[in-house]
């Protein structure tokens, strides 16, 4: 017996949750066929369902406009329908989805607005997890990377007895980077290997990738320039077979530092970091973009080509300008007070 729409629809959304981190661009095309025909038959939870799932496969793709347009439009019918036990996960993930665009005090603004919803429901304590981490990005964007620390402490631990791996990596992946800021990278190195080896046993790919640049990076800065290079090699060989842009940018990002190290090597470096920053400027990846810019400048000064290197000083001024009026603490509230959401 043929199925009928609605099954046919739900079917479409198991499918797309196998294959939406290993087939990203497939699943995008069939997510956005799901939506339209959900939206037509006003099948609401479908609808969300396709909305949730095209923010995360976005995530990697970059098309995070398009993915907060079809979470509003969520959202909208979430609250039109009654269905406000999903408002939650719908907030969440607009949240990410401006965190993505460094649009910091949007994000802020979501995630806030999601930890207070789901208070202590006990099924609601993934969604709250998954804010908690947002937060404690906030937190880091903000220079608090202590309060941060304790922002992604409560969201692991909140994770340790559900099972779902793909939450608890990416809970570890984001403790171990405040760690490594507060100077903790014993601790965030043990974070990420065992991120990394559940990623690699679980066919998380993206997550791999991820883990492999914060590695290598952590690995550079510890003078373990071999280790780095693999740590890199590795993760390029991922994305290269599953795309993920962000992990791209960074791990081409930290190659290019691994080249530059020696200094005659620095226009081969440019070339790597040129190419971070095309993928960064597309997506608008602005946060990226600034880092690579910076980069590029230093590696364009280094190798003589001085007009070159002034031309990236501009445009990395301009980028932090912008991101500067973003994280303007008018626009935003006070990070500090954002710790009573942890009782």
């Amino acid at each position: 017996m043929p199925l009928s729409r609605q099954e046919y629809r739900q079917h479409l959304l198991v499918q797309n949750k196998t294959e939406m981190f290993t087939s990203p661009v497939r699943s995008r095309t069939q997510c956005l066929a799901l939506l339209d025909d959900a939206r037509r038959a006003f099948d609401i939870s479908a609808f969300i369902d396709g909305a949730l799932q095209l923010s995360q496969i976005e995530d990697q793709l970059g098309d995070l406009t398009n993915a907060i347009s079809h979470l509003s439009e969520a959202l909208v019918f979430a609250e039109e329908f009654k269905q406000t036990q999903r408002i939650p996960e719908i907030l969440e993930q607009i949240g990410r989805c401006y965190y993505t665009q460094a649009c910091y005090p949007q994000a802020l603004e979501h995630w806030q607005q999601c930890v207070e919803l789901c208070q202590n429901q006990p099924e609601l304590l993934k969604t709250r997890s998954l804010a908690l981490m947002g937060l404690g990005q906030i937190c880091d964007a903000g220079g608090d990377n202590h309060l941060a620390v304790q922002m992604h402490a409560a969201a692991h631990n909140l994770l340790i007895d559900f099972g779902d791996v793909f939450l608890l990596v990416k809970a570890k992946i984001n403790w171990a980077v405040n760690l490594q800021k507060v100077a903790d990278s014993i601790a965030a190195k043990a974070l990420l290997r065992d991120a990394l080896t559940l990623c690699l046993q679980h066919h998380l790919p993206h997550y791999a990738a991820t883990c492999s640049y914060r590695l290598a990076e952590i690995e550079l800065a510890d003078g373990h320039l071999m280790a780095a290079e693999c740590l890199i090699e590795d993760g390029l060989l991922i994305v290269a077979s599953t795309p993920y842009h962000w992990a791209e940018v960074n791990l081409l990002g930290v190659w290019a530092k691994l080249i530059a190290i020696d200094p005659s090597q620095c226009v081969r470096a440019l070339d790597v970091v040129e190419r971070a920053l095309t993928i960064a400027h597309q997506d608008g990846f602005r946060h990226l973009e600034l880092r690579m810019s910076e980069q590029a400048e230093h590696y364009a000064r280094v190798s003589g080509r001085i007009e070159l290197a002034d031309e990236y000083a501009r445009k990395a001024n301009f980028i932090q300008l912008d991101l500067n009026s973003a994280m303007n603490p008018q626009m935003m509230p006070n990070v500090a007070g954002l710790s009573a959401l942890l009782l």
